[in-house]
């Protein structure tokens, strides 16, 4: 039985696409560095992170901190929870499902981003990115919160959306759902290792009723 249902952040159940987008070209520019002129709604996530990386703009630049600086001020008037996400967390609350978020972004402002659009869900772990710590797919914050739930880990289920976190949840050795609404692409989704790939939030609670996932 899953206890446990981790939750990747960005693609997963927030859409930050946009506004990340556009405040990620605006340090570019700051820096001199080209924009990244993809369209973000079709964005192929690792040659994004390897442009940013070819162009030392990566989490160990100053680009980084600099992005957290813009995005914090950012009013992100086009992020959102995706639709019907919140009315299945409150669901999965309801049947005493105990709910955690395991994002790499920085973590302060992922607990920002929580209280600011998933008002009334009670995510007892939040997980963010902190200097010094791995950051998925290495599974070290994952296992910092399994451990903290004192659970097996066949009693967890994981929830993201590209390929860090197929690698994460292989790595930390607990079943994945992966949604296709996301930052992903079609080699994510063909990859044996999830439970099964879902197309819209609700399916979550189908996977329940249907015995895939059982609490």
């Amino acid at each position: 039985m899953k206890r446990l249902f981790i939750f990747d952040l960005d693609g997963m159940i927030l859409d930050t696409f946009e506004d990340s987008f556009n405040c990620v070209n605006q340090v570019l520019e700051e820096y001199g560095i080209p924009t990244y002129n993809m369209d973000y709604k079709t964005i192929h996530y690792p040659t994004f992170r390897k442009y940013l990386n070819d162009n030392n703009a990566g989490k160990d630049t100053p680009v980084y901190p600099r992005y957290i600086e813009v995005y914090a001020k950012d009013p992100l008037n086009n992020t959102k929870a995706f639709d019907g996400i919140i009315e299945v967390l409150k669901e999965l609350q309801s049947r005493g499902v105990t709910l955690a978020i395991c994002s790499n972004r920085e973590e302060k402002v992922v607990k920002v981003l929580a209280e600011r659009f998933f008002d009334g869900i009670k995510f007892k772990h939040i997980s963010g990115f902190r200097k010094g710590v791995p950051d998925k797919p290495d599974p070290f914050r994952i296992n910092e919160i399994i451990n903290a739930e004192n659970v097996s880990l066949d009693e967890v289920v994981y929830f993201g959306d590209k390929d860090a976190d197929l690698k994460v949840a292989e790595n930390a050795k607990i079943d994945l759902i992966l949604v296709t609404y996301g930052q992903g692409c079609q080699e994510d989704y063909d990859n044996p290792y999830p439970l099964k790939v879902i197309d819209k939030t609700e399916e979550i609670l189908e996977l329940i009723d249907e015995g895939i996932i059982h609490i």
